[in-house]
């Protein structure tokens, strides 16, 4: 870098220039993990994120205000690969068959939550001297698993084996449990009557 491109970048956040002889044991992950809270409607199958909270395990934190612009667009990403963003290839070349926007829908403001907050737990990674380790795809993943957990825990544990989870897809395993738990209560039912003495075996 020359010293004119440098005094160009003032003003606009840290810049962190290292180099070190320390020794390399491993690949340090970045890790991160997302709570969330949801609404869910289970006649419409749709759902409001109302409050998300991302927290990010990179290291020494260099720029606070980049950080927390990483941490929540990144949700924003994830928040789309869980329930928006399909994604379809061509079998015979595995090219991806959507190519814009108009065939994969991006989540938009009113898909975000007002409060979302961020948090870093700050602490050195002891493998290079400035400390740092990555942020970015893992706060992305951690924000779509934390949005798929809360539908599964709104419709009682149901899980879905592929993304985007769509609306008719919640309508459809909201009404299954219905049927499910209907089923269930006959056949308790029966099981009262049966232990009362009342039971006709020919209706079994």
């Amino acid at each position: 870098m020359t010293r004119r491109s440098v005094s160009a970048l003032a003003g606009t956040g840290l810049i962190g220039v290292a180099r070190d002889n320390l020794e390399k044991n491993a690949t340090v992950p970045a890790l991160a993990a997302g709570f969330i809270q949801i609404e869910l409607d289970l006649e419409t199958g749709k759902y409001e994120i109302l409050d998300y909270l991302g927290i990010a395990d990179c290291g020494t934190v260099l720029h606070p205000r980049g950080l927390e612009i990483q941490v929540k667009s990144a949700a924003v990403m994830g928040f789309g690969m869980a329930g928006f963003e399909r994604h379809a290839y061509d079998p015979q070349n595995g090219l991806p068959a959507f190519t814009g926007i108009h065939n994969s829908k991006l989540p938009t403001y009113l898909d975000v939550p007002t409060p979302m907050d961020w948090a870093a737990t700050d602490i050195a990674d002891p493998q290079n001297p400035v400390g740092v380790k990555g942020v970015g795809e893992p706060i992305q993943g951690c924000a779509s698993a934390a949005l798929l957990c809360a539908i599964s825990d709104a419709l009682g544990g149901h899980t879905f084996n592929r993304v985007p989870v769509t609306a008719d897809m919640i309508v459809n395993a909201a009404s299954a449990k219905s049927s499910l738990r209907d089923h269930y209560l006959q056949i308790l039912h029966k099981l009262t009557h049966y232990s009362s003495g009342k039971l006709n075996t020919s209706t079994i």
